[in-house]
This record gives structure tokens, C-alpha cells and sequence, in this order.
């Protein structure tokens, strides 16, 4: 049983990445961009939640060692090989073209293009060029780093095999029962 509640720590550098780089660009209340924040939240506190009730919903097996419920454990690490990609990809939009496009450090420090760079590549004004340099290729390496889509789709186990436990754990015909009592439908009586 696996969950993907380690993932989240990363997603949450991601986070305070994207809001520092649009503080840093000078755009820290534009709508859009408070809409991926959101969004990005949105994935990683599901992620926890998910990963957070499978270990508060253990139960203890005949050894005494606890099992994480495998249907929410299994939710967490679907939710987290899927939607991590969608946390990388907001970070990056937030940021900005800069993240693929930053010029080295030896053209920062080339005396003739250098003072040129640190003008023009300025963003909000309280905050030093180099800051915001440093920032992004924070970025660029969460990115690359974080892109290990092998990773977090097969980690633990293949897409399909997380599916699989999912539907032969839960209880589907408590779920049934429920849509006939809301629905009307009475229970057949058997004979």
C-alpha cells in the first residue's frame, strides 16, 4: 500500500516558488495567477488529506503493525502521479518565459552585457536582480528534478494496479444501496 503524501513537501516549494516569482515579477495580485496558486493548493492539500485519512483510518493487522486504508493510500498516489505534472506546469507559467530563457552566470558576470542584464532583467522594484535570478533557477531545477514522470505514475506500483485495489476495497454496495434509497428504489426481499 502506498500513498503520494511525500510528494506533497516538494509541491509546497513549488507553491512558495510560483507566489514569490509572481511577487518578484511584480504581479502579486493578479487574478489569473492567484487562480493556479489556488489550483496548485487545490492538488497538494488533496494529496495530504488523501495520505493523512489513509493513516488515521489504519487498522491494526494480526501482527499488531497498522495497514493505511488501501483505498484512500491508492486515491493518493493516483491523484499525485496525474496532478503533481499540473503543479509543475502552474509553477513554471507563473514564473514566467525567464525560467527557460535565464542567461548564464557568466553573462551576468561579462562587464560589457552584465550591467545590461541586471537593468533589463529587473522586475519588482524593491527587489535585487540577483534575488530574482536566484529564484528562478530554483525553478528551472524544481521542474527538472520534479519531471520524473516515471516516478510518479509507476512509483509504487502501475496506474492500473492502484485502480485495481481501489474498486476490490471499497465498498461499492453500500454506495448502491444508497442511490436506491435516495432514488426511491426499495430492496428486493428475498423469498
Amino acid at each position: 500500500h502506498s500513498h503520494g503524501g511525500c510528494k506533497c513537501g516538494v509541491g509546497d516549494v513549488m507553491i512558495g516558488a510560483a507566489a514569490l516569482s509572481a511577487d518578484y515579477n511584480g504581479l502579486p495580485r493578479v487574478s489569473h495567477i492567484n487562480n493556479k496558486l489556488a489550483e496548485m493548493l487545490k492538488t497538494t492539500e488533496a494529496i495530504y488529506g488523501c495520505s493523512i485519512a489513509a493513516s488515521v483510518e489504519a487498522e491494526p493487522t494480526p501482527s499488531g503493525i497498522y495497514m493505511v486504508d488501501s483505498v484512500l493510500s491508492n486515491t493518493s498516489k493516483l491523484y499525485e502521479g496525474k496532478e503533481l505534472q499540473e503543479v509543475i506546469r502552474m509553477m513554471i507559467e507563473i514564473a514566467g518565459g525567464l525560467v527557460a530563457d535565464m542567461p548564464s552566470d557568466k553573462d551576468f558576470e561579462n562587464p560589457e552585457i552584465g550591467p545590461l542584464l541586471q537593468k533589463y532583467l529587473k522586475g519588482a522594484e524593491d527587489v535585487p536582480t540577483g534575488d530574482r535570478v536566484h529564484l528562478f533557477r530554483l525553478i528551472e531545477k524544481l521542474a527538472f528534478e520534479s519531471r520524473d514522470i516515471v516516478s510518479n505514475i509507476h512509483g509504487a506500483g502501475s496506474p492500473e494496479t492502484h485502480r485495481m485495489t481501489i474498486l476490490r476495497n471499497a465498498d461499492i454496495e453500500s454506495k448502491k444501496k444508497l442511490a436506491k434509497k435516495l432514488a426511491g428504489i426499495r430492496e428486493e426481499i428475498e423469498e
